[in-house]
C-alpha cells in the first residue's frame, strides 16, 4: 500500500481552522459559566426578596421547589454541553497533534539542530494538548454553586414555614 501524502498546505489551513474551533469550544465553556454566574444571583435574589415579603409559606415553599427545579435543569444542561464540548475539543487536539507530528514538530534535528519544536509531553494521548481535565474542575464549581443555591433556598422555605 503506498502512503498518502497530503497537501501541506491543506493540512496548515486545516490545522488553522483546528485551532480556531478549539478556541471557541473553549470559549463557549466559559460564557456557559458566566451564564450560570449571572443566572444563580437573579434568582437568589428573587428568592431572598420573596422571603422577605408577607407571601404564604405554602406558597414560597411551591415557588423554592420550582427554583430549586429551574437551577437543576439549568446546571443540568450547561453540564452537558459542556462535556459534549469537551469531547470534540479532545478529538481536534488529537487532530493537532497528527498534524504536528507530521510536520516533525517532536523529532530532534527537524528544526532546530539537536532539540524538537515542541516537547513530548504535547502528544501525549491522556494529558497531551487538548486533553486536559480542566472541564472537570468547571463542572465541580457548577455543581457546588447549585447544590448551595438549592440548599439556600430550601433552607429559606423551612425557615419560612416557621
Amino acid at each position: 500500500m503506498d502512503t498518502v501524502h497530503p497537501d501541506e498546505e491543506f493540512l496548515q489551513g486545516y490545522l488553522k481552522d483546528a485551532r480556531d474551533e478549539m478556541d471557541w469550544r473553549r470559549e463557549l465553556e466559559f460564557r456557559l459559566l458566566q451564564f450560570l454566574l449571572v443566572f444563580y444571583p437573579i434568582i437568589g435574589t428573587a428568592m431572598v426578596t420573596l422571603y422577605q415579603s408577607t407571601i404564604a409559606a405554602q406558597v414560597y415553599w411551591v415557588t423554592a421547589i420550582g427554583a430549586a427545579l429551574l437551577i437543576l435543569a439549568a446546571s443540568v444542561f450547561v453540564t452537558d454541553r459542556i462535556r459534549h464540548e469537551h469531547k470534540a475539543y479532545a478529538e481536534m487536539g488529537r487532530q493537532v497533534q497528527k498534524i504536528w507530528a507530521y510536520f516533525g514538530l517532536f523529532e530532534p534535528g527537524a528544526y532546530i539542530k539537536d532539540d524538537t519544536i515542541l516537547p513530548d509531553s504535547v502528544r501525549d494521548p491522556q494529558t497531551g494538548f487538548g486533553q486536559g481535565q480542566g472541564y472537570k474542575k468547571t463542572w465541580a464549581l457548577i455543581w457546588l454553586v447549585t447544590s448551595a443555591m438549592v440548599l439556600t433556598i430550601l433552607t429559606l422555605a423551612v425557615l419560612k414555614g416557621r
